[in-house]
């Protein structure tokens, strides 16, 4: 999802640091400065804001967080016009949210609000936990009433995310795909995710990521993204580095992150080696991350470079890293290889794990009503977004034209695909913008 923060302030300087994709509005020349000398020209536009700014190709959301609460009225009627599908609005005076719930924009942001209520929290620290608990499609609570919810006198449900809305919780009847807003008064939190959640490991695609750092780039680039994917899986990162100053610096992420994770040094860290030194102590390499780096494009084939010989090798699926994240949309591609259908269901459960559409191309020729009705039972099963179109003609020209359009945060690939050829896969990872899991066989997917 792109997006275009309109005001280049404090909480426009935070999301553009945290959301790759988004691009900001300033007219501010200061500012502008700081701006591009922070995030690049090609990120900054120069206002002041004006309607044709929403032209700018790809817009899906829009936060519009300049220092004028009427302006960012203004432009929020024009940005519901226009059609936008995501729109969040700043306003300095709380008395102005009426007027904008009523014209129907739910995302209002008023940080003296916000800044009343932590006060007044710390002043009375009652409640110490929020924790977000997601409903799985084995939970026995879907169909329930929130109300029904039992957690005793220090633990209450306060909202629901469904669809990418926060919504109150009073009335609400639990679906799969929901995530509970849970405030507790402390130290209950994995009691109310046992509570809750029952074989939420089934959903894991993997135990762990091995993240490989060879330089600075790799700890912007594969660390940030495998610590992105962790914390939303909720499994521990391996950060793997045969330079000490590299572990320190990507220990101190880990840390800021919250995701378990283990510091590994190694003395050899190679393609051709990468197997034997991170398993030389017998741990599960888990999912291997690295990035796209132009030093493993050797020669002219793809089917030459050693890169290739580790994806054909390796036992297990493999994360290639372009700091894509958060994953908003998935690619997977659904054919007629025996594992095709399974690779396709782990797509759709890393979609209900991190909240992303997708997006499946099905090339069939053996069952294609059996195929569509597959994915639409994935699409009932998790409640994921799905667009879902057959394949009338050449997979590989509309596997490209998918990866070139540049709205894919992350594509998951069978190695074995019948439809993909290596060629045009090794092309994808190293010219593709987005990210790419590509998954070995089967047993390397916790299926149910």
């Amino acid at each position: 999802m792109k997006m275009m923060i309109i005001g280049g302030g404090r909480i426009g300087q935070e999301l553009m640091s945290s959301t790759p994709r988004a691009i900001v509005v300033e007219a501010n020349q200061k500012r502008l400065e700081l701006l591009r000398d922070r995030f690049g020209s090609d990120r900054v536009v120069e206002g002041p804001w004006n309607p044709s700014h929403f032209d700018i190709g790809g817009i899906e959301a829009v936060v519009i967080a300049t220092h004028e609460d009427d302006r960012n009225v203004n432009i929020a009627k024009i940005a519901q016009e226009r059609g936008f599908r995501y729109i969040v609005v700043k306003v300095k005076d709380p008395a102005r949210i009426p007027e904008l719930r009523e014209m129907g924009i739910e995302d209002v942001i008023c940080p003296h609000q916000f800044a009343a209520k932590a006060i007044r929290a710390s002043l009375v620290p009652r409640a110490k936990d929020l924790i977000e608990i997601p409903i799985f499609p084995d939970s026995p609570h879907i169909g329930k009433k929130i109300e029904d919810l039992c957690f005793g006198l220090d633990a209450i449900v306060v909202g629901v995310v469904r669809n990418g809305s926060i919504l109150r919780a009073e009335g609400l009847i639990i679906e799969r795909a929901d995530h509970l807003l849970v405030v507790s008064i402390g130290g209950r939190s994995k009691e109310l995710q046992k509570t809750i959640v029952r074989k939420e490991s089934r959903l894991k695609p993997f135990e762990r990521i091995s993240a490989l750092i060879i330089d600075e780039e790799d700890l912007n680039i594969t660390l940030s993204e495998s610590l992105y994917l962790a914390r939303i899986i909720g499994i521990e990162v391996d950060i793997i580095s045969t330079d000490p100053v590299l572990l320190v610096k990507g220990e101190d992420m880990a840390k800021a992150s919250g995701v378990p994770y283990n510091v590994r040094h190694v003395e050899k860290l190679d393609l051709d080696s990468i197997p034997a030194s991170i398993s030389a102590d017998g741990r599960d390499i888990g999912c291997l991350a690295l990035r796209a780096s132009q030093r493993y494009r050797e020669r002219r084939m793809f089917r030459r470079w050693r890169l290739y010989r580790l994806l054909r090798d390796i036992d297990g699926p493999v994360l290639i890293c372009k700091r894509r994240h958060p994953y908003y949309s998935i690619l997977n591609v659904l054919d007629d290889h025996q594992d095709s259908a399974k690779v396709t269901e782990l797509a759709f459960k890393l979609g209900f794990l991190l909240r992303s559409k997708l997006r499946v191309l099905r090339y069939c020729y053996l069952d294609p009503r059996g195929q569509e009705r597959m994915v639409e039972n994935l699409v009932r099963l998790y409640g994921v977004k799905c667009r879902d179109d057959p394949v009338e003609g050449n997979p590989t020209i509309e596997f490209v034209s998918e990866l070139s359009s540049g709205d894919l945060d992350l594509t998951v690939v069978n190695w074995d695909s019948s439809s993909i050829t290596h060629d045009i896969l090794g092309r994808a990872i190293m010219d593709g913008p987005s990210s790419i899991l590509i998954m070995r066989s089967p047993r390397n997917v916790l299926m149910s």
